[in-house]
């Protein structure tokens, strides 16, 4: 029976616009009193009121989470060809803009509150681990977002004017911080508390300190140019990913498409901390999106070539005898490929627009959140999907590892084994539903069957074994949201600029003569004609979405980080403060 964790109602305290105050808590609900924070109960309720925030999963109702398209998380990437692109922020907002620090104070006051309470050593250590570790996440998501930001690790009254518009603090003394809290709650949290797979504990903590020293560690490497702070972040993400492996508590499920598709992940052995749906109670849209609308954002080129051949190589790689020739009839060009590839999109045929509904505008058509055997029920569409989200799974903090040690080989600081992608990679690979041949490390090279892998589409300025852990992460963890930050992480935004890399503009090879007779061969109580096809534009035989230089996306380093908002330059100005905007804004 699927259990889910009610949103606790929340302090009623907050930071607004940097001026800080207190409101009077509503006495019918919470009291900020001695008593009531040495109520364990109570302070589960307030933690657990984060979660919405932290681990929205597929969000609620009709909101869009940043899961496969429609939200700018997970368009600025190079997944998804596009009918309209999403263009990246033109201009600095008057206000908003993510630049935010409500989240922070309600983090503070729970740390605050609970530093002073009469619990038991074990339980105080672990709520203030709780909280710590939340305040970790919050400021990792800002310093991802804005770099250098204002660091408050305290309650601040509205006259603490020096305090309220502090400078912005340096990155990396930040998230020095930042691992600082990491660090204590993984020493501190409870191994195991509250419902498993729906609370937070030690693995949560472990699982998520993996990701955001993974992002600071290689962020500092190629944007910042710090291989001394990249090591020390780096080194940090895969010792904190190594415990989750080491630990054996989690064994990847055999099913890859059940990750994203199934109505109760209770149990599933794969999960760290996943989001429940309950019919009546908290619903989604995601699979609606993927099962009854037309994909005006779907696979683009550049995603379906990532995936390999059956025989572990890349599918233009010379020595790959399964791959034909570039231009690739779709039932040829989806043959013989890792089966991931077959459980993300369907491989029936093309979902092209005057032929299909709904259709996909890249003739690709994604489906790896729709399950199938509820598809046409109310739990699968409108916004009464009840599939649950897996916010956070070993394949992940396994990508994460392996990343992360091959980018400390990189430096100089650890020599990377053949172990570390067993346990890794090729545990993956042998996942049941996906079964593909095992890495072979060669030195500082991959092999797969005694052929060294080389991919002639490799960016040349990406070592080849790095190249291909960023393969098998793209393709393991795809429309997850996670794609724009890595592209991010490695500085490579210009993977998403659609001028810049063709193949993100591109959908399936397409010869529509050859497409019609196919077709009226299958269907021919419904022919159709070439007058169906008129919509469907091609360049050089392939699908292009998107025809106008000027409609297409395209990228600058500013980019990179996200502008502050005018308002609050505004604001510090006002009180004699510097409040400095991001590089190119």
């Amino acid at each position: 029976m699927k259990r889910k964790i009610l949103t606790a109602l929340a302090l009623t305290l907050v930071l607004c616009s940097c001026e800080d105050y207190l409101t009077r808590l509503p006495q019918d609900t919470v009291t900020d009193t001695p008593e009531f924070w040495n109520n364990e109960k109570n302070v589960r309720s307030e933690a657990i009121g984060l979660y919405d925030i932290y681990f929205d999963g597929y969000k609620a109702g009709w909101a869009r989470a940043n899961w496969f398209a429609e939200t700018d998380i997970a368009d600025w990437v190079d997944d998804n060809a596009q009918r309209a692109a999403t263009f990246f922020t033109k201009v600095a907002p008057a206000k908003g803009g993510g630049w935010s620090f409500s989240n922070l104070r309600r983090i503070n006051i729970i740390i605050d509150r609970v530093s002073k309470n009469s619990m038991e050593e074990e339980a105080k250590n672990h709520w203030l681990g709780v909280g710590r570790f939340f305040r970790a996440m919050e400021y990792s998501k800002l310093v991802s977002m804005f770099g250098d930001v204002p660091y408050y690790d305290t309650v601040l009254s509205s006259t603490d004017y020096d305090k309220l518009y502090a400078p912005r603090m340096k990155r990396t003394d930040v998230m020095d911080k930042v691992l600082e809290d990491f660090k204590f709650a993984c020493d501190n949290v409870r191994a195991e508390d509250g419902e498993p797979g729906l609370t937070v504990n030690k693995d949560v903590v472990l699982a998520y300190m993996s990701r955001a020293m993974l992002f600071e560690g290689t962020w500092q490497k190629y944007r910042e140019k710090n291989t001394t702070k990249a090591a020390e972040y780096l080194t940090a993400a895969k010792n904190a990913a190594s415990k989750i492996i080491d630990g054996g508590k989690y064994k990847l499920h055999p099913n890859y498409k059940e990750l994203t598709t199934s109505l109760d992940l209770a149990g599933n052995k794969e999960i760290i901390i996943y989001r429940s749906y309950v019919e009546g109670e908290v619903m989604h849209s995601l699979m609606s999106f993927q099962n009854t609308e037309h994909e005006n954002s779907s696979p683009s080129r550049s995603l379906i070539e990532s995936y390999l051949s059956s025989n572990g190589l890349p599918i233009y790689q010379a020595e790959n005898k399964l791959c034909k020739e570039k231009k690739m009839w779709f039932e040829d060009e989806l043959a013989d490929r890792d089966p991931r590839l077959g459980q993300i999109i369907y491989t029936d045929d093309l979902y092209l627009e005057g032929v299909k509904a709904p259709y996909a505008v890249s003739g690709y058509f994604a489906n790896r959140f729709v399950n199938e055997d509820i598809k046409t029920l109310p739990a699968g569409v409108s916004s009464t999907n009840t599939t649950d989200a897996p916010v956070m799974k070993l394949n992940e903090v396994m990508m994460n590892y392996v990343e992360a040690a091959a980018e400390l080989q990189e430096l100089g600081q650890y020599t990377l084994t053949q172990n570390d992608i067993d346990v890794t990679i090729n545990a993956i690979r042998d996942r049941e539903s996906t079964h593909m041949p095992h890495l072979t490390l060669s030195g500082r090279e991959f092999s797969v069957n005694g052929t060294i892998i080389n991919d002639p589409e490799r960016d040349k300025d990406v070592p080849s074994l790095i190249w291909e852990i960023r393969r098998e992460r793209r393709t393991e963890l795809v429309y997850e949201g996670i794609r724009f930050n890595d592209l991010r992480r490695w500085s490579k935004l210009n993977y998403a600029d659609m001028k810049l890399n063709e193949k993100l503009n591109r959908g399936a090879y397409l010869d529509k003569d050859k497409y019609i007779k196919w077709y009226n061969e299958k269907h021919p109580d419904s022919p159709i004609t070439m007058e169906h096809l008129k919509s469907v534009t091609l360049k050089d035989g392939y699908i292009m979405p998107i025809q106008e230089e000027a409609k297409m996306r395209t990228f600058s380093e500013k980019d990179y980080l996200y502008p502050i908002p005018e308002d609050q330059i505004t604001l510090y100005q006002q009180n004699n403060k510097e409040l400095n905007q991001n590089p190119g804004w």
